[in-house]
């Protein structure tokens, strides 16, 4: 079966990664370097790429937070493959478990907040007032086996929590998260997602390439 606009809709959430993107604060940022040049007389082109594992839309692995936890390289890619539901919450500056009171965490297992955030993502600025996830909603996904949690900025958690409870709860218990993801033209509703990180032996986290497909 050939597939095309036609027969489904497919929605890219991933940045695009380039040189001066917006990043985390005193974060390198990115090296993108052509080192071969066909237009300077080289065989072909051939770039360098340097960047953290956490630029743009990626994937934190349990290891982020977790001495014992996986990988990027080890998470199941079922966990990163399957239906998830984008929940909007638009008027939140700090989403609870006051705020997931209607979301079907019994069917759906792959969380994505759509929130005022996705406004700012076409700012090179960071914004420290981003809305984040509190501890009483990541309890409550880690307790309904929520497997995936995403969230349209560059962290799930408030910037002022030097403690990072969040991500810690998160990652022990073996919840992958979804950060910087572009969910703009989302609406609200369940979709068909793919996932798939750049599988990097060992490592904490790696840029994904994240699409919600609609039938």
């Amino acid at each position: 079966m050939e597939l095309s606009e036609k027969t489904l809709k497919i929605y890219d959430l991933s940045l695009t990664i380039y040189p001066g993107m917006q990043c985390w604060p005193n974060d390198a940022g990115v090296e993108l370097i052509q080192e071969q040049s066909l237009r300077s007389g080289d065989a072909y082109n051939l770039s360098r790429l340097a960047c953290s594992s956490h630029i743009g839309t990626h994937i934190d692995a349990p290891y982020h937070f977790s001495e014992a936890g996986k990988g990027i390289d080890e998470v199941s890619l079922y966990d990163l493959i399957g239906e998830a539901l984008v929940v909007e919450v638009p008027a939140a500056d700090l989403i609870t478990a006051a705020e997931l009171r209607d979301v079907d965490m019994r069917t759906y297992k792959r969380i994505l907040f759509k929130t005022r955030n996705s406004e700012l993502l076409a700012d090179r600025t960071f914004h420290e007032d981003y809305v984040a996830l509190d501890y009483s909603a990541a309890q409550l996904l880690v307790e309904n086996g929520v497997k995936v949690v995403g969230i349209d900025y560059l962290s799930i958690e408030a910037f002022t929590d030097a403690g990072h409870r969040v991500h810690k709860l998160l990652t022990e218990n073996g919840v992958l998260i979804l950060e910087t993801l572009d969910l703009r033209a989302i609406e609200q509703g369940a979709y068909f997602m793919v996932a798939l990180p750049l599988k990097l032996k060992g490592c904490d986290g790696a840029p994904t390439r994240v699409v919600l497909i609609e039938f």
